[in-house]
């Protein structure tokens, strides 16, 4: 939900803007609060196992708890800032830090292919060894020496800039 919404919805139920975004936030914090408490203590399970199955298996589930809190934190943050009347900057062509966060949350997978895993030959210069590796939702090549998110790779690939690869990434 964005501030915007909550705003629209205060008005349609006839509600202070401010009542409802304090509302909004009153739920979202024992949300946040109960995704990072998970997360604390499935680190603490790393940190005591020795088993790199169950090491392998946390280390994902606290990859999709991280992904589910980033947009509730970012919501949170966007109301506090609204309600302290810091209002969200934009950046150059109309694109929010929430869209450029949401590009660069668009899973690398699905514009470079890793089909043997995680490594693979890399697709911006001549290659016959696997030298590109896979990283959370990033990429690196050891023999260019540079990394990629989703939004550079996007650049890369299709040739186009900054602005048009975050929308192409929506």
């Amino acid at each position: 939900m964005t501030v915007t919404t909550v705003i629209s919805a205060a008005k349609e139920f006839g509600v202070p803007e401010r009542y409802a975004i304090m509302r909004r936030l009153t739920f979202l914090q024992p949300q946040i609060k109960h995704l990072e408490r998970e997360i604390w203590a499935a680190q603490r399970r790393i940190e005591r196992s020795n088993d790199p199955l169950v090491k392998a298996l946390t280390e994902s589930f606290i990859k999709d708890q991280e992904k589910e809190l980033r947009p509730l934190k970012r919501e949170a943050t966007a109301l506090l800032n609204h309600v302290n009347g810091k209002e969200t900057v934009q950046a150059p062509g109309g694109i929010t830090p929430e869209m450029i966060d949401q590009a660069r949350q668009y899973p690398i997978t699905s514009i470079i292919d890793f089909p043997k895993g995680r490594h693979r030959c890399c697709p911006f210069h001549e290659d016959s060894n696997p030298s590109m590796a896979l990283y959370d939702n990033h990429v690196h090549c050891f023999v260019c020496n540079r990394s990629w998110d989703s939004i550079s790779a996007t650049m890369e690939l299709d040739g186009v800039g900054f602005r048009e690869a975050v929308l192409a990434l929506q």
